[in-house]
């Protein structure tokens, strides 16, 4: 298993070395091509691991409609499970600054197109929401951690920050919550070793922000997403509508 586990890390990293400059050399050129790129960064990642993606929605969503996706997080894995799972769409991650640090991974995402947050400096947070909000009215989607970092991996989620609230407010833009289940048996918080096996990702409905204040937004939100990650195994097929990538 440790043998394994250690092929596993250098495929994945061997895999990133060679991906990570073609993403950000054709992101320069075309934003959108070089998500397309890492997308198959994940995808081979995914199966260097060992690791499945079974997913659903629980209703139709539009890849050509931009929203704002809110996931619960257990481990490194549930990037890749989300990105996964909304192959369709259109997506930048809205992360932590802590994260540009990481060899390699970190060089490419602080030179893509995504969001940066340094919550250090408010100034500069808030400034990178509103690129957020203009990245959305383009017509792309964007995907945030609102718990800010991993979790126990016991299936309880951390209080919740409200940047990504605040975001989806100023945008006027439906919330999605993402349901994933199993990435801490995957990888977890504290452990190195990856295991092979199946990640369950569920895309809820879209929740309407008109109206609405950011301590009830999140309210809801989380209700939803508790009641999402509490339904159990049982799964519906994707809808073809959201299968296919534009």
């Amino acid at each position: 298993m440790v043998l394994l586990s250690v092929l596993k890390l250098l495929g994945i990293a061997l895999n990133t070395v060679l991906f990570a400059p073609v993403s950000v050399a054709v992101s320069a050129i075309n934003a959108r091509w070089g998500y397309r790129i890492s997308q198959y960064w994940i995808r081979i990642n995914l199966l260097l691991s060992g690791v499945r993606i079974r997913s659903s929605y629980d209703v139709p969503l539009d890849p050509r409609m931009p929203y704002v996706f809110m996931s619960n997080h257990q481990s490194h894995y549930d990037v890749m499970a989300v990105v996964a799972a909304l192959w369709a769409f259109q997506l930048r991650w809205v992360a932590k600054r802590e994260l540009t640090k990481v060899p390699v991974f970190g060089w490419a995402l602080r030179h893509s197109d995504h969001i940066i947050i340094d919550r250090s400096d408010h100034v500069q947070a808030m400034k990178s929401l509103r690129a957020a909000v203009e990245k959305m009215r383009s017509g792309l989607s964007v995907i945030i951690f609102p718990e800010g970092t991993r979790g126990p991996g016991d299936g309880t989620m951390l209080p919740w920050k409200k940047g990504g609230f605040v975001l989806a407010l100023d945008a006027g833009i439906p919330v999605v919550p993402v349901a994933v289940r199993g990435s801490a048996e995957i990888l977890g918080r504290r452990d190195w070793k990856i295991h092979g096996g199946t990640i369950d990702v569920t895309v809820g409905a879209p929740i309407p922000v008109a109206g609405l204040e950011c301590d009830e937004l999140m309210r809801r939100v989380r209700e939803r997403l508790e009641t999402m990650l509490s339904r159990g195994a049982k799964r519906a097929p994707v809808p073809a509508r959201v299968a296919e990538a534009r």
